[in-house]
């Protein structure tokens, strides 16, 4: 079996307008994102999604397009889909683009699965339980509105909260106390910052602030490159530093493992594929510290993928973040997603278990302005 073409096409699916999402740094009401689908020789054909994140990666939908039609694409044609090692010293040639990479990563491993007939997890593992149970991301609004949205989700089940935050001390402080007060002791709640403290100081007395009101991790506070901070800030709190940007490849991992300042890494399937995640959460296994499966914006296609991971490892303690296509007004699969009791039921199809619907990709199909 050999890899004959490799597909990208542009989508966006927009949001529910009272769901738009606001981080610290941006304002997010839809997905433009980029289907990729990998074809063989024998009829396989493997499917993912590529978030582009021009503020995070660098990456737009159409530099995706462009890295997989001119490079990426031609860099893996002829090869054998098994050939993993082979394809990914290939794909490598190239720098960064890491959703692009990770997309044809997932593809790959979803065309090895179908062509065994059994599902990812079983590449990864195998399954440890037949559903995740699912965090929520409450994006920065009024006290009231976010409020609003975590009881919301939390009626669906829901009972872990990622809280947007970064912006204002006094305002987080509030935001998050009146959240801890609507769902009660029972709710999982911890905060992302994207980045967003630039004192350490300031930022130390706010998280200890929340550690009274029931905080149970905090997620990348400081920017990247501040890992001076990031070291003092994980010793003055009792709670522990979560890693997101700081640890988007299995190098930053370990560096950050060597830095000793998390006590969570968070996993992002969409930026590392199969392959790469594997190499973090071993790293982590062998460090102690415990993964945490992320969302980058991912719809239900991503989901999937992340679904396969997150059932697949020992040290994934905590809810998965792969709620954010619930946002979406619209769906690219044939079959949706099963959430049952907040959390999402792994699909048990071969490779990724779904199938993508053409005519909704037609409706959907469109670059970004």
């Amino acid at each position: 079996m050999i890899i004959t073409k490799v597909e990208a096409i542009p989508f966006h699916l927009p949001f529910d307008p009272s769901l738009h999402l606001k981080f610290a740094y941006r304002t997010s009401s839809g997905a433009d994102h980029v289907l990729i689908r990998v074809f063989t020789d024998e009829g396989y054909i493997g499917i993912a999604e590529a978030p582009a994140r021009p503020e995070i990666y660098g990456e737009t939908q159409g530099s995706i397009m462009a890295i997989i039609d001119k490079y990426l694409g031609p860099f893996i044609g002829g090869k054998n889909p098994f050939e993993l090692e082979d394809i990914h010293s290939q794909l490598d040639r190239i720098p960064h683009n890491y959703c692009a990479k990770a997309a044809i990563d997932i593809a790959l491993h979803d065309i090895i699965a179908k062509f065994l007939n059994v599902p990812v997890h079983q590449l990864l593992g195998g399954k440890s339980r037949d559903s995740i149970p699912l965090s929520w991301m409450v994006g920065i609004n009024s006290t009231a509105k976010m409020v609003e949205e975590c009881r919301r989700f939390w009626e669906m089940g829901i009972r872990a909260f990622k809280i947007k935050a970064g912006l204002d001390f006094a305002g987080d402080l509030e935001k998050f106390k009146a959240i801890r007060q609507e769902l009660g002791t029972d709710a999982l709640l911890y905060i992302d910052a994207n980045q967003g403290y630039k004192s350490t100081k300031k930022a130390v007395r706010f998280i200890r602030q929340l550690e009274e009101s029931g905080l149970a991790w905090v997620e990348e506070p400081f920017p990247v490159e501040n890992k001076r901070d990031r070291l003092e800030a994980s010793r003055a709190i009792s709670v522990p530093m979560m890693g997101d940007e700081s640890c988007m490849t299995p190098t930053s991992v370990a560096q950050e493992l060597a830095l000793g300042a998390l006590g969570i890494v968070l996993v992002k399937i969409a930026r590392t594929g199969f392959y790469k995640t594997k190499k973090i959460i071993y790293l982590c296994q062998e460090a102690g510290i415990p993964c945490m499966i992320g969302s980058q914006g991912d719809s239900s296609i991503g989901a999937a993928a992340s679904a396969h991971v997150a059932v697949a490892f020992r040290n994934i303690l905590f809810p998965a973040e792969v709620s954010y296509h619930l946002r979406m007004q619209g769906d690219l699969l044939k079959s949706p997603l099963s959430i049952c009791g907040g959390e999402l039921v792994v699909p048990e199809g071969p490779g990724l278990g779904v199938e993508i619907d053409e005519d909704a990709l037609k409706s959907y199909g469109r670059i970004e302005k």
